[in-house]
């Protein structure tokens, strides 16, 4: 299809033409040049009374497998055709390999797709930038889901606790279909670390080694600022000591008559609090292996000490994998303008092993990928070492500027269209030698980024006439069910909505939920049904040790319990018998047993549901007739529980 005819003056980078047909900004052109043709990009339209005209940028044409640029500027008044999708696509090299990432579809073209080149992220980095609520965690979402695919080994470092949505199946599914792509989770292929447990009891604890920490390491990992006096003081404690010990750090400091010891105590004392630092540290190769993806879950920990984790478990994976010994890993730093500022904004105690990484990873088998949402405030020199840029909208004029003067290949006409590019729309750079605009595929798996819509939850929501006691309800934390109560009537069957009261009860490596209404911990959500399990277990110390010990036996003997419990033989077989008649324990023979009603299975009961705040319609609120502080106490002779909240569970009846 015709488009128009070149007019003017043209040069082998650019041209423009007397529009006849039905152009569009950023639309693809081919022009007849030799016995081929040259792709050309439209970026400007200029329209006045009696004419339209637009601006191209010439990208080049396929000579011996090769994009080749003009050598001499095309000739006037030839034709400029639309171009057609498979010379686009053949022109661009955009095809799929088993070394590829399909990323997106090309703007303004359905059937043409975008795939990123795997062995170029891994070694030569990659940006990506936009304000927040553009969609970056989306992106990288994405980018994540094409790693873990290939079986590359990934390190997230998650400021927010967005990432652990990978475990979980999208609900989009008509969207994905449209694409190609089905629903998946990763979660088989994820492990989540914490030195935050507590506050996010789904995760392992992260450990950082201690044992190979230098004296002036010591003093850059502190998270505070020290006064020269403060650091003068530790150095000359530190002299004592022959390797890091924050106890016998401690005791070193008070033995000193200065005043100032105590802010450098209170320092210390807080690190050795955290646990943080362990003479059994999380193991790198354990974090960096094939085919798993580890996220390092920074959600609840202060900024300061973000810092010091990102710091020193970089800087111990760089030297491990300057040693091979951890093999090649792909890295993602979100929020990174936080660990890795420009300079006048100031040093983060991580940014110097971040620019290494960027400087040097690429020679070792490091990729880097940093994500930032104020490109500004972010180091300039990173930014330029990355070969791959996905720059997605940005709105301040500070940050447009940043990401011109740092990105290659980014013209003006591109420049003056960030601000403009629509949510799921991105800018990239590196597939091509000029910028692609990409459609962003949809995510197989849970997005974690969205924002809390505060007026969904909050909105008062109308009474059902047809239901005389439905009543609208505060904001509760609740487990709803997957499939609402208004679904359920489309489907044709009418329900009450009733709410059980919960106790949600977070344990190392699964979550209960017991129901405090019936005494049941939950086996099924759907119905809120499960079995029987409390009792007041009525048992002094010496009891509770030596039940203790059983519970960790299938079988026993009255002389295992000596061995293990401490308590002595001839009181052994009186508390045998006093849990026996208890019905605590069951006699076998000469042996002994936990009655099987005890030793139950709590990893059968566990729920992957959270509860989260919602404003329900509900007919019933059913009351709570059990204590949630009597619950974990006797929960606590059986698991270790970790964290607990209350909550209610929507469930349905028919009458």
């Amino acid at each position: 299809m015709i488009l128009g005819n070149i007019i003017g003056k043209t040069t082998t980078l650019d041209f423009k033409f007397l529009v006849k047909g039905n152009a569009k900004k950023f639309q693809y052109v081919q022009v007849p040049f030799k016995d081929n043709y040259v792709l050309a990009q439209i970026v400007e339209i200029e329209k006045e009374v009696d004419k339209t005209i637009a601006f191209c940028n010439v990208l080049g044409y396929r000579e011996n497998d090769k994009l080749s640029h003009l050598r001499y500027p095309l000739e006037p008044n030839i034709e400029v055709l639309v171009a057609s999708e498979d010379f686009i696509k053949q022109t661009l090299d955009l095809k799929e390999d088993k070394n590829s990432a399909f990323i997106g579809k090309l703007d303004g073209y359905e059937n043409i797709n975008i795939y990123l080149d795997l062995n170029k992220l891994l070694t030569k980095h990659v940006n990506v930038l936009a304000m927040s609520g553009a969609g970056k965690s989306f992106l990288v979402g994405c980018l994540c889901e094409e790693i873990i695919e290939k079986d590359i080994p990934l390190l997230i470092i998650d400021p927010h606790g967005e990432y652990s949505s990978l475990k979980y199946d999208s609900e989009d599914k008509e969207r994905l279909n449209k694409f190609g792509l089905k629903p998946k989770n990763y979660k088989s292929k994820i492990i989540e670390y914490s030195p935050n447990t507590e506050d996010n009891p789904e995760c392992n604890p992260l450990k950082l080694n201690k044992n190979n920490i230098s004296t002036s390491e010591l003093m850059h990992l502190l998270p505070a600022r020290l006064s020269n006096s403060q650091q003068a003081m530790l150095y000359s404690v530190l002299k004592n000591i022959d390797r890091i010990d924050f106890n016998q750090l401690i005791l070193e400091l008070e033995l000193e008559e200065n005043n100032l010891k105590y802010t450098l105590i209170n320092i210390l004392k807080y690190l050795e609090k955290l646990n943080l630092f362990s003479d059994f540290p999380t193991s790198l190769q354990e974090l960096i292996q094939p085919g798993k993806c580890s996220i390092i879950n920074l959600k609840g920990v202060s900024l300061e000490l973000q810092q010091v984790v990102v710091y020193k478990l970089m800087k111990d994976l760089f030297e491990d994998r300057k040693k091979a010994n951890v093999p090649p890993f792909f890295a993602i730093i979100e929020e990174s303008h936080n660990f890795l500022p420009e300079r006048n904004f100031g040093e983060s105690k991580s940014s110097e092993i971040l620019r290494r990484c960027a400087a040097e990873g690429r020679k070792f088998g490091l990729g880097l990928c940093v994500v930032s949402q104020r490109p500004s405030r972010l180091d300039k020199s990173v930014i330029s070492q990355a070969t791959t840029q996905m720059i997605l909208k940005v709105t301040n004029p500070y940050d447009i500027k940043s990401i011109a003067n740092s990105v290659e290949n980014i013209t003006s006409e591109t420049e003056k269209e960030i601000k403009n590019i629509p949510v799921g729309t991105a800018i990239i750079t590196g597939v091509v030698d000029l910028p692609l605009f990409v459609n962003i595929r949809p995510r197989k798996t849970k997005h974690g980024g969205e924002a809390v819509d505060m007026l969904q939850i909050s909105k008062q929501i109308d009474v059902s006439k047809e239901i005389e006691d439905f009543k609208d309800k505060e904001l509760l934390l609740t487990i709803k069910q997957k499939i609402s109560a208004e679904d359920m009537k489309i489907m044709g069957e009418e329900v009450r909505v009733n709410l059980a009261p919960c106790l949600y009860i977070n344990c190392k490596d699964f979550n209960l939920l017991f129901n405090l209404n019936n005494g049941e911990l939950i086996e099924d959500i759907e119905s809120g049904k499960g079995k029987k399990i409390f009792f007041k277990l009525d048992l002094s110390p010496q009891q509770k040790r030596i039940f203790d010990v059983a519970l960790s036996l299938k079988e026993f003997k009255a002389a295992d319990l000596f061995a293990r419990s401490g308590v002595q033989f001839s009181e052994v077989y009186d508390i045998i018998n006093i849990l026996v008649n208890k019905n605590y324990f069951v006699k076998a023979n000469e042996t002994y047993k936990i009655n099987p009603n005890l030793n139950l299975n709590f990893s059968s009961f566990a729920v992957y549901d959270k509860p989260d705040y919602y404003r329900l319609n509900y007919n019933k609120r059913l009351n709570k007739n059990f204590n949630p502080e009597e619950i974990k106490k006797f929960l606590d002779n059986f698991i270790k529980i970790k964290n607990s909240k209350e909550c209610w569970l929507e469930t349905y009846s028919k009458d």
